[in-house]
């Protein structure tokens, strides 16, 4: 088993919310966020009838949104690979809904090579990503199901809207549909990998 997880991380795994919602001050109910995404406030009484205006996040609008050629390398050197190290590469795309999908390149389809998650935007530029991988062992070994690989990232879009960047954990946990643990979270990792992912910008033009 442990042979088959660490096979399927070199092979490598593609990375990986929703509307934030934040209190405004009730006498400044059209106060805007300073990246002018905000909708207009709503109110909405509280328990104790005082009341507060809700201001959502425009997620239509976010600049995460969009299609990325990403790269993740490694940093330190871990679980046998080196400094540095190309862990994952491929394309991402973040959606207006919250969600997000991934086609990684480090692994080939009949692994499974497409994973998805959802963000929620947390700060100026800010995204915070979960994103879930179903970590199958290499088509050229067993082709098992060997559990759920949890990737967690914190990135920051850069002021032009064309690049991002943060960083980015993945943990393997063991996990099986036989028992209901196929998206098991918890417990003591089989592996660990911390990087940083980048990712640019692919437009039309």
């Amino acid at each position: 088993m442990v042979a088959a997880v660490f096979g399927l991380l070199i092979a490598g795994l593609a990375t990986t919310g929703q509307a934030r919602a934040g209190c405004s001050d009730a006498a400044q109910p059209s106060t805007q966020h300073s990246s002018g995404r905000f909708t207009p406030a709503v109110y909405r009484p509280d328990a104790d009838q005082s009341g507060a205006f809700i201001q959502v996040w425009d997620t239509e609008n976010a600049p995460i949104v969009g299609l990325w050629t990403f790269e993740v390398h490694l940093n330190g050197a871990q679980n046998g690979l080196p400094n540095g190290a190309l862990f994952d590469w491929g394309l991402a795309t973040w959606h207006d809904d919250g969600t997000e999908i991934q086609f990684s390149a480090g692994r080939p389809p009949s692994s499974g090579d497409v994973c998805m998650g959802a963000w929620k935007e947390i700060g100026w530029h800010k995204f915070k990503l979960h994103h879930i991988a179903l970590g199958l062992t290499p088509p050229d070994a067993s082709g098992l199901f060997v559990g759920p690989a949890i990737i967690r990232a914190t990135v920051t879009v850069d002021s032009d809207g064309d690049s991002y960047t943060g960083p980015y954990t993945l943990k393997m946990y063991p996990g099986s549909p036989d028992n209901g643990t196929e998206f098991n979270e918890s417990g003591t990792p089989l592996v660990t990998f911390i990087g940083t992912i980048t990712a640019t910008r692919v437009t039309a033009d």
